[in-house]
C-alpha cells in the first residue's frame, strides 16, 4: 500500500530514520540526529507484485509492514488525516 510519511527536510529520509535503534542502520549523519522534520506528509507510493501494480493508501494511525522486522506505525496526527481524506483509500 502507499503511505504517507513525513520526511526530514535535511536529508529527505523518513522521520523514523532520526529515532533510536533506526538511527544504527544508516550511515547518514543527519539520521543520526533530531533532523529537521517536515510536519507536512508526503505521499509515498508503494507496489505489489508480482505485476508491480500501485496500492492504495494505508490509512493514518495503521500498521504498515505488519508481520516484518520492518513493522511501523504510521503517523495519525491531523495533518497525515487531512491529507488522507483529500487523497482518498483507493
Amino acid at each position: 500500500m502507499s503511505v504517507l510519511l513525513h520526511v526530514c527536510r535535511g536529508c529527505r529520509h523518513r522521520e523514523t530514520s532520526h529515532h533510536g535503534g533506526d538511527r544504527g542502520y544508516t550511515a547518514c549523519a543527519c539520521c543520526r540526529g533530531a533532523g529537521d522534520i517536515d510536519p507536512e506528509p508526503v505521499l509515498v507510493q508503494t507496489w505489489a507484485f508480482p505485476d508491480w501494480e500501485p496500492e492504495t493508501l494505508y490509512r493514518p494511525g495503521s500498521p504498515w509492514n505488519a508481520g516484518t522486522s520492518h513493522r511501523l506505525e504510521l503517523c495519525a496526527c491531523s495533518r497525515c488525516f487531512s491529507r488522507f481524506t483529500e487523497l482518498g483509500p483507493g
